[in-house]
């Protein structure tokens, strides 16, 4: 079942094209990277995915009966919260909100994210890979239809790399829908089925990791005929 249907879509910051007249289909239960130089605009298509950012042309059609927004759980690469706020603030509150989050379901996800090492420490004060962890905790815990990650195991230690992309591995299988940006072709391997690259505003390259593998070996051999301009198929 297509899950997402993106058709014609630009999208302008006043007189600068970021994005220009892209169509996506993505189907219900696939995991898409979607790869491209810094500035190509795959954290804008993201977001306008989450419908926290609107396209300048075009449509984005997502085939959820329920409320779209609960939907579709996001890990941003940063977060902005009020001053003073600590985890377990935000965390008490999603309790309040989310009839299927509670403590103890924090406490076994805490086993992956280890957030609870500092619960209690002011959010603007955290490292770059605490708000990495902790960000992408929030993403899941209303078990959305819909899994956006933007940069997953940017500032995180290889034990900690590896035990959250082995996590979204297993999850992703219970037929949730994952988007990721990523600059790592070993997370995109681990957790994608399919590659899209956003390249000069337009869609370059769309293919599913097997013909990745396939016509380059693996993806991080495409990328870097990508990064040396090799690359010009669609």
């Amino acid at each position: 079942m297509k899950l997402i249907e993106i058709k014609n879509l630009t999208k302008s910051y006043r007189n600068k094209v970021i994005l220009e007249d892209i169509s996506i289909d993505i189907n219900e239960g696939e995991s898409v990277a979607f790869l491209g130089k810094n500035g190509a605009g795959k954290t804008t298509l993201v977001e306008m995915i989450a419908k926290i950012n609107k396209p300048t042309k075009g449509d984005i059609k997502i085939n959820i009966d329920r409320n779209i927004k609960q939907e579709i759980g996001i890990q941003f690469q940063d977060g902005n919260w009020p001053s003073g706020l600590c985890a377990a603030d935000i965390i008490e509150f999603y309790i309040t909100v989310f009839p299927n989050f509670s403590r103890k379901k924090f406490d076994v996800l805490d086993d992956t994210f280890e957030i609870k090492s500092f619960f209690k420490t002011p959010l603007n004060r955290l490292s770059g890979g605490q708000k990495q962890r902790f960000n992408a905790l929030l993403s899941i815990i209303n078990d959305p239809k819909i899994i956006i990650l933007d940069e997953l195991t940017t500032g995180l230690d290889m034990e900690l790399q590896f035990k959250i992309l082995e996590f979204f591995k297993q999850k992703i299988q219970k037929k949730q829908t994952l988007l990721i940006v990523s600059h790592h072709p070993e997370e995109v391997e681990t957790l994608c089925s399919r590659v899209i690259i956003i390249d000069n505003k337009k869609v370059l390259l769309d293919k599913s990791i097997e013909n990745v593998k396939k016509d380059f070996g693996s993806v991080r051999n495409l990328m870097e005929k990508f990064y040396k301009g090799d690359l010009n198929e669609k």
